[in-house]
């Protein structure tokens, strides 16, 4: 059977991608110069890591779906995803490969265990997985993606238990998966921040270095904060650490902390942290 041979949370934030692809131009300034190489142990441990496959946890930002039908959760299915036009024109990165054969599989087997999943079989991806995957994979990009949108934006959104519990649901979805590959499995949200209304700007840079510490052994602290104690300590998008719960949750209580690195460059903070599974 294939299995899980580890995972990531890590930060997405339109600026992370944009200083990005002006760093390899001009050179990076020296905020996101400290991400960029705190970047660094994520991609050797992906080179290391060597995976067959990845699911990547993640939430749009309006960027594919909009009020008029927004799901609570939508996978991915097709053989290729576009990336979105965010309003400043098309980066220079091609669609991610999609993984038709998992995407169907877990498909079946999370929606058959409860999940209402809306399935895409056109989906284009914004900085939600773009701003950051730059940072760790070098070009082409050649490992199948099933990408997994959460609801971030229309509340209510999914729980802190729900998200947690769809990660483990991920994993024994793996388990049956025919084959001998090798999977690893990303959540990505945003940590403290807030874009909107009188609270512009905030964000809290002790609740992010917090989670990132709590999250391998202590998850189930995490997930029982209210989420709407997240958006007071941490700004309205900090709920979106919610997120990460699905990677955690489709790792075992056995993982090996190998990686990780924060730093707030601006507006957002950014964190990343890597877990291995035994061998």
């Amino acid at each position: 059977m294939a299995r899980i041979v580890g995972g990531f949370g890590i930060s997405h934030t339109p600026s992370m991608g944009l200083e990005y692809d002006k760093g390899l131009a001009q050179g990076f300034s020296p905020r996101w110069q400290k991400w960029y190489d705190g970047t660094r142990g994520v991609k050797a441990w992906l080179e290391r890591a060597a995976p067959d496959r990845m699911i990547i946890v993640y939430n749009d930002h309006l960027n594919h779906f909009d009020f008029s039908a927004y799901p609570t959760m939508a996978i991915g299915v097709a053989p290729e995803f576009r990336q979105a036009d965010e309003g400043w024109g098309l980066r220079p990165f091609p669609s991610l490969v999609g993984d038709v054969d998992l995407g169907w599989h877990l498909t079946e087997k999370l929606v058959r265990g409860g999940y209402d999943l809306t399935v895409c079989q056109d989906l284009a991806v914004d900085h939600g997985i773009y701003s950051w995957l730059p940072y760790l994979m070098d070009l082409p990009w050649t490992i199948p993606v099933v990408p997994v949108a959460i609801n971030m934006v229309r509340h209510p959104i999914p729980t802190s238990e729900r998200l947690h519990q769809f990660g483990k649901d991920i994993r024994r979805a793996i388990d049956s998966f025919p084959g001998e590959d090798r999977i690893v499995v990303v959540g990505t949200g945003g940590m403290s921040h807030q874009i909107s209304g009188a609270r512009f700007g905030i964000a809290n840079e002790t609740l992010d270095h917090y989670f990132l510490e709590k999250l391998k052994d202590e998850t189930e602290e995490l997930v029982a904060i209210p989420q709407e104690e997240l958006m007071r300590l941490g700004g309205t998008e900090a709920a979106e650490l919610a997120i990460w719960f699905s990677m955690r949750g489709a790792l075992s209580d056995k993982v090996k902390e190998v990686h990780r690195y924060y730093t707030f460059p601006a507006i957002t903070g950014c964190g990343v942290v890597v877990y291995e599974e035994p061998a």
